[in-house]
């Protein structure tokens, strides 16, 4: 191959045709998406002028609140809504930084009183940042609880955290240090909860470091530092008075600048757990109850990666499966120009270095964790479409439109932006000019600080605000509710404000007066709101666990106040009910067990529950309970040691820096058949380079055990990808074909040279020397009698050109002459598919009917190929068959008769929905790859459309001009770069470049419809991560065929979050839909980098078991339950 010919080489670019296919969207069964009318629903933002309520949190900008001594001056304050005199009207209390908190007694109609002087809560001296009301002396009335931060200083007293007891009548007395409570760290916020069931209010309390500028090493150290002042505290109450009991329950090595906390029972064991988000590098952590008393940090063990820069924080039942899930805030820009000049930079150098010193995979977007039911969460922020909200704080998941589903608010901005790479150099240049005037660089700060403030930008943002649709996703709806006003927001709460049934929002702004929302959403849609007395000391009932059940539906919450960033919501549960009038049941559960079930109540009343009419119901521990599921993995039962893949390391970012993932990271693959003739299956999985694969014998006692092949130990420098059991030779056993593949070697390398292995018939293998030369780093094989002459034909797909990504690979259609020679015909026999692209996944179909089989294909940047044969010639037929358009990165293709109508169809597994990466018809993906700087590198550059319709590199300056150093001599600034299109970066170059587009990243049915093909989408629990393995499988012996699928790619470049989210799905079909089952219900639970997965029948009674290939991971084996 002659690389450097077709580098340069013009490729016809792809005209926009119409879609031949119809694509229809296939959700999980009985969802229904419900929108807003604009002209009626909205948001009424109600004027100071009629509230009374005219708070302000003003910041004044000089060297006493500069940010580089006080990072944090910009972050805002917090609202909590309650009813502090008991009348029925919830009330507002806002903090203020730097001046007055406010407190505003509701009058009715949206009128408030300003009652802070005579209440005695205006907070005096100090930084105050967030609040809660609870009852704290568990007298009926809510009390007001203050946290305190701020610049380091001597003064601690003014970090002191206030607590507020209400007297009963509209004034309050401070008394946070006679309850033990007047932590002085540097606190954000702070959550009441009873984490001990012993029926009183616990409190957990944020902290921060006293200094921003700290290095990986002082964080590692201070860790271990037992000082509390700069660490989260937990404080147990015991007869009314607060003790920090942080050491003795494992609430250590807590040192991160934590910004909000919520405590809900993440994992249903009756036991109240924390979440806390942490700003900068730090993890996040959450604590899970262990039920003694103590606690366990697991976030790297509950999921695969968190936020970076994490802020607000949520938790709520977001899709009624009667589990919690977690929303955090982060800052990435929801618009392209902000992109490119505002965000933090990342390398992968660094990113390496955190995970080496033991902290967690961290992306700079928001998180929606969805919460699978059993310790663990996955991150669906991106096919939500709420992973990019700008620089975020507070974020609310509740029900704003009634219809039983939580919305999603989040407010937005912040006063100067710190992030904006160009003001990195004017402050240089600042510095620069006036380094003789001043004596030090202290001095420089101070007297240039007003100068330094103004050259940040400041930029008023909209706050955002997302309906539920029901499926996984939500819509924005920001503008259309009238929540586009630019503002700074930070701490925001909910309250039913005029006690009409809806929830209303409240905002502390910087520098503007609040916002106060008047809920207009709601038209002709029922409620239930109820009021929850606790215990004595818990008479709030926080913690409670609610489950409404309604027209055979059910909503869960767990109640609890302190919630989204700085802030606390008004204690009352709020449940939406759409148009039933009627509710079937709830059930309330305490947190210590007791119940209260009321039935057949009416909608749109107030109720209200109280513990003394509990009855206590014995506990079951829900972790011990024997449920039977599907499958259950059999791994350990079946294999004394098996099989552990083990990933070499490469760095293939050195050949070219812009590859979107790691090519040299593949496999293992499997591949099942009887080696040995014994009516047993056994089974190949592959290695990595420098690791044998192996076979493994099944025996009649069910347990498989690795027979050693010398041939494996003397190939394991190759990276063994797929792989085909097969009869080459004829002579009645199956010899082992292995596709070699990888990005560690040279293009043209002999590490490419495939291998097949001719069986003795014992399951005993020596390589053949039957295969011709092959260099090419291969993907995929799939064996078929092409040429109907007998016997059975191979073809090879070829994945990767190392060090040329995009560049279409060599694919090959060997024949064989019966005794396993083989001869690579593709010229003759199949000259398009020397060429067709990166190719994942192949399979042999008759599509036609004409009784020989063709070929199909999928890849990266590749439709779905149709090859027909006829009569051994193959033809691609892919636009006749509708399929130009289906261009996606498609990694798996199996065939299947899935409506059992006598034909073929497929079903194909792609990149998933839950991705950086969008892709359509109208705005695909792009690349364009040429050596653009001439400097004899292959530069390959992906490319998007901006708000305004033009194509716009993915990268920003630094990685781009990382790859081409003269893009950044051409833009002198980040701006200039964001202003810049594709063509005006990559120049005269583009017009002959490789060229490919992307239009489709769902994973979908391929359905034949008498010789038409149409998609259909999966479901989007499908849709979660790429799919890589599928099996088709009647599971449940209804005569429907079922599909098992999973995948991931943890191997993407480290702007790219990594694709976790699947934990393997199994789509059940009925009446022509497939709809997703629980893993608590399937028992099949894989949230691996799964590389393959395949059905092997297990013992002589062949019961169903799934193998599940896991890159540098134990490999997996399911057994389907008797």
């Amino acid at each position: 191959m002659n690389l450097i010919f077709y580098k340069h080489r013009k490729v016809k670019q792809f005209k926009i045709w119409s879609i031949y296919c119809l694509f229809f969207i296939l959700s999980s069964c009985n969802e229904k998406k419900v929108l807003i009318n604009s002209k009626e629903a909205t948001f009424e933002l109600i004027p100071a002028s009629q509230s009374g309520i005219l708070f302000n949190n003003k910041i004044e900008e000089n060297y006493k609140n500069f940010f580089d001594n006080f990072n944090y001056v910009y972050n805002g304050g917090g609202v909590a809504i309650g009813d502090i005199n008991n009348d029925g009207l919830p009330d507002i209390y806002f903090t203020a930084n730097d001046s007055s908190n406010k407190l505003y007694l509701n009058k009715g109609d949206f009128k408030f009183e300003d009652i802070t002087k005579q209440a005695g809560v205006g907070g005096g001296d100090g930084w105050h940042n967030g609040v809660v009301m609870a009852d704290v002396n568990a007298d009926g009335y809510l009390d007001i609880y203050i946290c305190r931060g701020g610049i380091k200083s001597n003064n601690s007293s003014q970090r002191e955290n206030l607590l507020f007891i209400n007297q009963q009548d509209n004034t309050f007395i401070e008394q946070a240090s006679g309850f033990g409570l007047n932590d002085r760290g540097y606190s954000t916020h702070a959550s009441f909860f009873d984490f001990d069931n012993d029926n009183d209010l616990d409190v957990y309390i944020t902290n921060r470091p006293d200094k921003f500028y700290i290095g990986l090493a002082d964080i590692l150290k201070n860790k271990e530092s037992t000082h509390d002042d700069y660490r989260d505290k937990l404080f147990e109450n015991r007869g009314g008075k607060f003790y920090n009991i942080s050491k003795q329950a494992g609430i250590t090595s807590n040192f991160g600048f934590s910004l909000s906390v919520v405590t809900s029972d993440v994992n249903n064991d009756g036991y109240i757990d924390i979440f806390v988000a942490n700003d900068f590098s730090e993890n996040d952590y959450l604590y899970l109850n262990n039920g003694d008393g103590t606690f366990k940090e697991k976030i790297k063990e509950a999921t695969n990666h968190v936020s970076f820069y994490s802020m607000g924080s949520d938790i709520a039942d977001m899709n009624n499966d009667g589990f919690e899930d977690i929303f955090v805030t982060e800052m990435l820009p929801s618009n392209y120009k902000r992109s490119k000049t505002s965000m933090p930079p990342m390398n992968i150098k660094r990113f390496d270095r955190l995970k080496e010193k033991g902290f967690h995979n961290q992306y700079m977007h928001n998180m929606l964790h969805l919460n699978r039911g059993n310790s663990y969460f996955s991150d669906i922020s991106q096919i939500a479409g709420i992973s990019k909200t700008d620089w975020s704080w507070s974020c609310l998941m509740v029900d704003f439109n009634n219809n039983g589903l939580k919305d999603v608010f989040v407010s937005n901005g912040y006063k100067r932006e710190l992030f904006d790479r160009d003001s990195y150099y004017k402050r240089k240049e600042l510095y620069e000019k006036n380094r003789g005037i001043y004596t030090s660089l202290e001095d420089m700060s101070r007297g240039l600080a007003n100068d330094i403030i103004n050259i940040y930008p400041s930029q008023e943002l909209p706050n955002h605000f997302y309906i539920n649709n029901g499926d996984l996703t939500f819509t924005n709806k920001t503008q259309e509710i009238g929540f586009d006003i630019p503002s700074f927001s930070n701490g925001a709460a909910v309250g039913d404000l005029d006690n009409d049934g809806d929830l209303d929002l409240v905002v502390n702004n910087v520098d503007k007066e609040a916002f106060v929302f008047k809920n207009n959403l709601v038209t002709n849609q029922s409620y239930l709101k109820i009021k929850l007395l606790g215990p004595k000391g818990n008479t709030t009932g926080l913690g409670t666990k609610l489950t409404l059940y309604s027209n055979k539906k059910k909503q869960y919450q767990e109640f609890k106040t302190v919630r989204g960033y700085l802030s606390s919501v008004e204690p009352i549960v709020h449940f939406g009910l759409g148009n039933q009038k009627k509710i079937d049941s709830v059930k309330v559960v305490w947190p210590d067990g007791n119940i209260n079930m009321l039935r057949n109540q009416d909608a749109n009343q107030l109720l209200t529950v109280a513990y003394s009419n509990s009855s206590l119901q014995q506990k079951s521990n829900s972790k011990n309970k024997n449920v039977k599921t599907l499958f259950s993995d059999q791994t350990y039962n079946y294999f004394q040691n098996p099989f552990r893949h083990k990933e070499n390391y490469f760095n293939d970012y050195e050949k070219q820096v812009l590859l979107p993932k790691k090519y040299s990271i593949n496999g293992p693959y499997i591949s099942v058949g009887d080696i040995n003739n014994d009516g047993l299956e056994d089974f190949f999985i592959g290695g990595a380079s420098n690791q044998s694969g192996r076979v493994y014998l099944q025996n009649k006692s069910k347990k498989f055990i690795h027979l050693k092949q010398e041939a494996f130990e003397n190939d394991k420098v190759f990276e063994d990808m797929e792989s085909v059991f097969f009869d080459a030779d004829g002579d009645g056993d199956l010899d082992l074909y292995v596709v070699s593949g990888g990005y560690e070697f040279e293009p043209l390398s002999t590490h490419y040279q495939d291998r097949l292995y001719l069986n003795n018939g014992k399951g005993e293998y020596t390589r053949s020397k039957g295969l011709p030369k092959i260099n090419a780093s291969g993907g995929c094989v799939s064996v078929a009698d092409y040429d109907n002459d007998g016997d059975l034909d191979v073809f090879i797909g070829g994945k990767v050109v190392p060090n040329y990504y995009p560049f279409p690979p060599k694919s090959l259609l060997l024949e064989n002459d019966g005794e396993g020679n083989f001869t690579d015909v593709t010229k003759i026999k199949a000259k398009a598919l020397s060429k067709v692209g990166m190719v994942n996944s192949s399979v042999w179909a008759d599509i036609n009917n004409d009784k020989y089989p063709d070929l199909i294909l999928v890849g990266e940047w590749m439709p779905i190929k149709f090859f027909i044969n006829n009569k051994g010639q193959l033809v691609d037929e892919t636009k006749k068959y509708g399929l130009k358009d289906t261009t996606g990165w498609w990694y798996k293709i199996v065939a299947t008769d899935y409506d059992k109508d006598g034909d073929v169809d497929f079903v194909v597994g792609n990149l998933g929905l839950n991705h950086k990466f969008k892709a359509s018809n109208e705005k695909p993906l792009h690349i364009y790859a040429n050596d653009f700087d001439v400097n004899g590198s292959f530069d390959a550059f992906l490319a998007k459309y901006n708000e305004q319709g033009d194509q716009v590199p993915v990268r920003g300056l630094d990685c781009s001009s990382e790859q081409i150093p003269e893009i950044k001599k051409k833009y002198k600034t980040f701006n200039e770069f964001a202003d810049a299109s594709i063509s005006e970066i990559l120049g005269p170059g583009l017009d002959n470049s490789l060229h490919y587009q992307a239009k489709l990243f769902a994973s979908c049915i391929l359905k034949n419809d008498n010789g038409t093909f149409v998609l259909e989408q999966l479901p989007n629990e499908a849709q979660l991560s790429t799919i890589q393995g599928i099996i088709i499988e009647d599971l449940d012996n209804d005569g429907r065929l079922d599909i098992v699928a999973a995948g991931n790619q943890f191997e993407t470049e480290i702007e790219t979050t990594m694709a976790d989210a699947s934990v393997g799905v199994i789509l059940k079909s009925e009446k022509g839909k497939y709809c997703s089952l629980s893993q608590l219900k399937t028992g099949f639970f894989v949230p691996y980098n799964v590389k393959d997965v395949k059905r092997i029948k297990l013992g002589h009674d062949n019961t169903l078991g799934i193998l599940v290939g896991c890159n540098d991971d134990v490999l997996r084996l399911f057994a389907k339950t008797e």
